[in-house]
């Protein structure tokens, strides 16, 4: 029979491997960069979504703003679908946070009640050991 400490203990130490798990929740994807086929032109996306870094070598200029545009537009596309994709899940993500809020109210009540119970129990032996046989 568990005693009301070692279930206290158990639920304690769900709610430690609950806790670590919402601070180790996945989080922001990496950065992502795409280059052009020469290597003029490198973009970076960095974990929050936003491009952090526009490189463009004197070459690229140089071989003709015609092309710089659309090249540039294509880029940044390219890595913003990376990005996306690193960032996607099909699977829904649970508040952890929440659920281990919970779960510490659902341990509180429970303990509460085992409590009660336990003193109902033991009032019930006293009255049954009093009782003359």
């Amino acid at each position: 029979m568990f005693s009301e400490d070692k279930i206290a203990e158990q639920l304690a130490a769900a709610r430690a491997e609950l806790s670590a798990a919402a601070r180790t929740q996945v989080g922001p994807p990496e950065p992502v960069t795409v280059e052009n086929e020469k290597g003029r032109i490198r973009i970076t996306v960095g974990a929050d979504g936003r491009l952090s870094e526009l490189m463009v070598s004197a070459r690229a200029i140089r071989d003709g703003s015609d092309d710089l545009g659309p090249e540039l537009m294509r880029l940044v596309n390219e890595a913003l679908d990376k990005h996306r994709e690193h960032a996607a899940t099909d699977e829904p993500v649970p508040d952890l946070n929440a659920v281990n809020e919970r779960f510490a109210e659902m341990q509180d009540r429970s303990l509460r009640n085992f409590a009660a119970m336990s003193q109902q129990i033991s009032e019930t032996m006293a009255k049954l050991q009093q009782r003359p046989s």
